[in-house]
């Protein structure tokens, strides 16, 4: 948004008047639980940014099928908490004769405002990052910091921060935090602001605050269903306090023929989506099918042999190795590495071990500077006593991505015991070979050296 004379405010479609004067940080500590620093419990970090990205582009396409409204109201506020200035707006997203989205005005827009102006960045906000969407293919844009486990509105969730790593000339993003349903690994509410501000020959326009919370649809998406801000503008000239609200209501599902494929599957459904193709294959085909996978294909209804022979022992089989879907992106491949490592260090120096089993390959081996071999289960045994020591942040990472085969060479400071009350100290070069079972990353081998001298 924009003050009249120099470009200050958002105006997205959202903003209602809000009787509430407490700045944002102060409205997040009464809505949510303490935070708990703790790293979660039978699951990765690294998994569940993969799990909650992955059902993030499911909800955006889902989205794509439905038609709602969004009602925005915004207000600005004197010195002594009354409003003197007002700026609303409903619109309908819905789809033309020809099932082509579109945005239509249910009314015409009312402003009233004074002191600022709405400016076409803060619709594009109201509309695109308010309802902020992180999916697989956005994630290598974005640093994600794991920050612990918190209650809000009653549920229990996982709690992220979420900054740019760059900002591209012309592009919008999001900055803030979001929490992730700890059960559905969805992400139930988000709270920040579109970034950046703006500083230009025009003036200044900048941008509020905001929490959108979220609701379940149909029982399969959580949409979001309401935005409020209650945030002080501060331009260079005056601060002004802007109240908002956005409600997003009568979510409907448009057309009987649209459906929402993830993972080979409908949501909503239990059984794989198949093309009208394959659907219509040729009894040959399907007998191959039901060939390649007796145990699922079971042909139903089938009568009984006329001479029934006594069914001879089999051999079990050995179960076939799970299938990686398609590659990821190189890029966000690259991040959620060095993310993994991260983790890695931080729960050797936790003693975490019940996660670190989970990170590494049974076959794991730790080759030490001096050759010396430990198997995975020596290396967790010395990691729940103490004779690991504890290990700094990774540095200075490379990454190699070679298909399902990923390489990290980077650095990092190690302290071993040496005695109940001597630590020695050493930087390490250290080169980790991971490898990508059913579209997750796990460490295979780790070579250590000793780093060269600065």
């Amino acid at each position: 948004m924009t003050t009249p004379c120099s470009p200050r405010l958002w105006c997205d479609a959202l903003l209602a008047f809000l009787l509430l004067t407490s700045a944002f940080p102060q409205m997040q500590e009464r809505e949510d639980g303490p935070l708990d620093s703790s790293l979660p419990e039978g699951v990765t970090v690294r998994s569940i940014i993969n799990r909650f990205a992955a059902l993030e582009q499911t909800y955006k396409q889902a989205r794509e099928h439905y038609t709602y409204r969004q009602v925005v109201r915004m207000q600005t506020l004197d010195d002594r908490g009354f409003p003197d200035g007002e700026y609303n707006e409903t619109f309908d997203v819905t789809f033309n004769d020809r099932d082509e989205r579109v945005v239509k005005q249910v009314s015409r827009p009312r402003d009233t405002l004074k002191r600022i102006r709405v400016t076409e960045e803060d619709i594009d906000d109201i509309r695109n990052r308010l309802p902020f969407v992180l999916t697989t293919d956005e994630i290598p844009d974005y640093n994600i910091k794991y920050r612990g486990q918190q209650q809000t509105s009653g549920t229990h969730t996982f709690v992220f921060d979420i900054s740019p790593k760059a900002m591209e000339e012309g592009r919008r993003y999001f900055e803030g935090r979001i929490w992730v349903d700890s059960n559905q690994f969805q992400i139930v509410k988000s709270a920040g602001k579109a970034v950046p501000d703006i500083y230009n020959q025009n003036g200044e326009n900048l941008f509020p605050s905001f929490v959108t919370y979220r609701e379940l649809v149909d029982g399969k998406y959580w949409f979001p269903s309401y935005t409020k801000s209650d945030d002080y503008l501060h331009f260079s000239t005056d601060s002004i306090h802007v109240v908002e609200t956005v409600d997003y209501i009568n979510y409907k599902r448009f057309g009987a023929e649209s459906r929402i494929i993830f993972d080979g599957k409908q949501v909503g459904s239990d059984e794989p989506h198949q093309s009208r193709d394959q659907r219509g294959g040729s009894n040959q085909q399907q007998s191959a099918t039901q060939q390649q996978s007796p145990a699922q294909n079971r042909p139903q209804n089938t009568a009984p042999a006329a001479n029934p022979q006594p069914s001879t022992p089999q051999r079990s089989r050995t179960p076939q190795q799970p299938v990686n879907p398609p590659p990821q992106p190189t890029q966000y491949v690259q991040q959620a590495l060095m993310s993994l490592e991260q983790e890695i260090s931080d729960v050797i120096t936790k003693r975490d071990v019940s996660i670190l089993n989970r990170l590494l390959t049974d076959d794991y081996q730790l080759i030490s500077a001096n050759g010396d071999a430990e198997s995975k289960f020596d290396f967790l045994s010395d990691v729940q006593k103490g004779r690991a020591g504890e290990f700094g942040p990774p540095e200075k990472m490379q990454v190699q991505v070679n298909g399902d085969r990923a390489i990290v060479i980077g650095e990092r400071v190690e302290s071993i015991p040496t005695d109940r009350n001597r630590m020695q100290t050493a930087r390490v070069r250290f080169t980790d070979t991971f490898v990508r079972r059913a579209g997750e990353w796990y460490l295979v081998q780790t070579k250590e050296a000793a780093a060269p001298r600065r």
